[in-house]
């Protein structure tokens, strides 16, 4: 593969400044890529990333914005569209929702993960394709396993990766005519800020750890490469599909 395959490519990164998001940013400059880096609070965190993407020598637009709402989505894609005029790749990695029992999952909760976790790339994708070069694009969303395995207190946020799962296939088969690629990348546990919201977590990772072949959980850097392969075109045949990076948990 050809490490400077993203060669003056432009990718929007939705949660692009922590976490796999973080790892998927650095991952694309480093191929070649300049990024519009979104965000919704840590400016730190964004500004850190940022920086990092710059001393590769890329350009960074960084753009805070809450995708769990439709008109911050459009503001979005207004500063996209000012700084870069088009984009070539849409990586949709932001994630929210609340942790707790399906029996106690109230309308808030509920609202906020649909919203920011299917909704969101519902959104995301339909202004993208506007802004596609005529030879076509690539869109990856970024899934959990918790879509179609019962993760501790993961009702909300798994319902939603399903539905968004579901809207990968759609899309897919909708775009492909116009040379878009759309696809999904399920991970398991990843070593990030987000296992905080776990309850009992030292716990739970160590299940996790004890059930994986390799007994560990992945690191960020470890998601992000497969996501970079489903960017690329070595994987253009490949459409609709979610791609299970997990490291054997669910086998």
């Amino acid at each position: 593969m050809d490490m400077n395959d993203f060669e003056g490519k432009k990718v929007l990164i939705t949660g692009g400044s922590r976490g796999i998001g973080r790892a998927i940013s650095l991952m694309a400059a480093s191929r070649g890529a300049n990024i519009a880096l979104n965000f919704v609070k840590d400016e730190q965190a964004a500004a850190e990333t940022a920086a990092e993407i710059e001393k590769l020598g890329r350009k960074c637009l960084v753009i805070k914005a809450d995708v769990s709402e439709p008109k911050e989505i459009k503001t979005l894609f207004a500063a996209v569209k000012e700084g870069f005029g088009n984009i070539d790749m849409l990586v949709s990695n932001a994630v929210s929702g609340v942790i707790g029992p399906a029996e106690r999952i109230g309308r808030f909760g509920w609202d906020r993960a649909i919203n920011t976790n299917s909704r969101s790339f519902m959104l995301l994708v339909q202004q993208a394709v506007r802004i596609f070069p005529e030879t076509g694009g690539k869109v990856v969303a970024i899934s959990s396993i918790g879509s179609n395995h019962c993760l501790p207190g993961y009702a909300a946020i798994g319902a939603s990766k399903a539905a968004l799962e579901t809207l990968v296939r759609y899309f897919a088969k909708e775009l492909a005519p116009k040379n878009i690629n759309v696809n999904a990348v399920s991970g398991g546990p990843v070593e990030t800020s987000a296992l905080d919201y776990f309850p009992d977590k030292d716990q739970i990772i160590e299940e996790w750890q004890e059930r994986t072949p390799q007994k560990r959980i992945a690191r960020p850097e470890e998601i992000a490469s497969v996501v970079g392969f489903l960017l690329s075109e070595e994987a253009s045949w490949i459409q609709g599909q979610t791609i299970i990076a997990d490291g054997g948990l669910t086998l």
